[in-house]
């Protein structure tokens, strides 16, 4: 116990401290962002983005605004914050990996398939989109 209080303790304990902080990565994303870019994460951009500003939460407590776009492929997600290094700049969620559940007023509620199946939220205007095109594509019946 006299060595952790000696000046070589002091100084070692120190050098174990400042290369912990060094060699520390935290994580890329937090919460459930992060598993959204293990699955969907893509370096990819989306030609134009139709729905700009639109706010929706994801999983329970994730709130986001993005800029989104329904294409073929799927849906895109563009993130624009509220802070940047808490998810992927794009994400493209595939339609076979995306189910509408229901609609309110308000919100219209999806399901996408992850490890844990998450809940998403979006506006009504992007959910009424979102649920047409989700309908057109091959195995759609599944999502009704």
């Amino acid at each position: 116990m006299n060595f952790l209080a000696s000046p070589l303790g002091v100084l070692l304990i120190l050098a174990i401290v400042a290369i912990a902080a060094i060699s520390f990565q935290p994580a890329k994303y937090v919460g459930i962002w992060r598993e959204v870019a293990r699955f969907y994460e893509t370096e990819r951009r989306p030609s134009s983005t139709p729905f700009r500003g639109e706010e929706i939460s994801l999983g329970l407590h994730e709130f986001a605004r993005i800029d989104a776009q329904l294409d073929d492929e799927g849906f895109w997600i563009v993130y624009s914050g509220p802070d940047p290094s808490k998810a992927p700049p794009c994400v493209l969620i595939p339609w076979d990996c995306i189910r509408f559940k229901q609609a309110t007023e308000s919100r219209h509620n999806f399901q996408i398939r992850l490890k844990d199946p998450q809940e998403l939220l979006v506006s009504p205007e992007l959910g009424a989109a979102l649920k047409r095109r989700s309908l057109r594509m091959p195995g759609a019946e599944n999502n009704e």
